[in-house]
Order: structure tokens, then sequence, then C-alpha cells
């Protein structure tokens, strides 16, 4: 009997990459082929610059129309704790707010689990791969906007990187707290010896080597979890 695994998140759940010219393009097909079986039916739900609110909406819509699953991956983080750059380089001696404030994040993403576990399916989260800053950084700055008043107000560039890391760790929290299951995928990356050539030019999303090793790690564990061979 196929197994059915809804996908929640954003752009990396698409293996969305950037062209020289930062297009973006959807990789996921090719990707589906790789993991194509028939132990299990993948519904892929993610949306590119979803953050959790638009998950928690999309959950909700789907729990109402009725959701045939036994798994739902619910992987938001890397836009909630993004930062409108161009007011901050406007104003950078102002206060600025992610788009989702960490509080709200974390009620947020416990809430959509809970939805999904009283409707009899089971919720896995995932924590998030590393990105790196210094790249995000000039990808931010590429039509202009000011590296120096951005440096302003962020303290130092590696700020980037710690505030999406502390995302990550509430997603861990978040599991640890209501005992649902938990894919650490930033623990998997953080153990590459050669990072940079898995994540992309914008410094956010992943080379094709970096998903495949995100979707090897999904998978891997999703064939433990049903046992046998995907």
């Amino acid at each position: 009997m196929s197994c059915g695994v809804y996908v929640y998140g954003d752009s990396l759940m698409k293996a969305t990459m950037p062209d020289q010219n930062f297009r973006y393009h959807f990789h996921i097909g090719e990707l589906r082929d790789r993991y194509r079986s028939e132990r299990f039916t993948l519904v892929n739900r993610a949306k590119m610059g979803a953050t959790v609110h638009k998950g928690r909406a999309l959950v909700e819509h789907d729990l109402e129309r009725g959701l045939d699953a036994r798994y739902a991956l619910v992987a938001y983080g890397g836009n909630d704790s993004d930062f409108d750059w161009a007011a901050i380089a406007a104003a950078p001696e102002e206060e600025h707010l992610p788009r989702t404030e960490m509080a709200d994040f974390r009620a947020l993403l416990g809430e959509t689990a809970e939805a999904l576990r009283r409707a009899g399916v089971q919720p896995v989260l995932m924590t998030l791969p590393p990105i790196d800053a210094d790249r995000y950084l000039a990808f931010i700055c590429r039509d202009g906007l000011s590296r120096s008043s951005i440096l302003a107000w962020l303290g130092d560039v590696q700020h980037i990187y710690r505030f999406q890391e502390a995302y990550s760790e509430t997603v861990a929290a978040v599991a640890r707290e209501r005992d649902l299951p938990l894919i650490d995928v930033r623990r998997r990356f953080l153990l590459e010896r050669q990072m940079p050539r898995l994540i992309a030019a914008d410094g956010i999303h992943l080379t094709m080597p970096g998903y495949v090793i995100l979707y090897d790690f999904l998978t891997g564990w999703l064939r433990q979890e049903i046992g046998g061979t995907l």
C-alpha cells in the first residue's frame, strides 16, 4: 500500500536554483524522478517565498478538503527569518523586524503541527540548511542597496547566518516540546567539508549536489520510518 506524504515549505522544497542572472528555476521534477517509488505518494505543496503564515493557511485549506496522508513534512523558517533589506538600507538607525517574529513563528509552527496531528496525519519537522551570509549580502546588494548601511544595522555580516540559525533552533525546540519527529538537516550539512559547493550563488538556496544531499537525507528518514526499500 502506498504511503501518502505531503510536503509543506518554501522554495527549498521545490529544489529552486538561481541561474547566472539570478532568475530562479525549479528542479523538483529532476529529483522526483530520482526518488520515484511505489512505496509512497508524494504531494508537494511548497510555495516560493512562503512563510509559516502561508503554511498554516495552506494546511488548514487542505485539511478542510480532506488530507489523505500518513506524513506531512512542515519545513518553514528561511523566509520567516528574512528582513526587508531595502528598508534597512534606507534607515539603518531604526528598528526592523523579520518577516515573522520568532515568538509568532514558534507558535504558528506548533499550531500547524497540532492541526495535522488532530486530523490523524503525522507532522514531521525539519531544521534549516545553513546559508552563506557573505553570498547572501552580495545578492541583496546586487542592484544598488547600500552594503555599508546594511552592515551598520547588522553589526557584522555573520549576523545573517546566526539569525537564520536561531530559527532553525526554534524548529528543533518545537519538535522537542511537542514530541514530534525532527529531521536534522542542518547537522547533516554542517558535517560536510566542502560546504561552499552545496550553497547557490545567492547564499540561501542549494546547488544540485546540495539538493541531492537534502533529499537523500529526507528519503533516508522516510525509508527507515516505513521500513524496506523505497
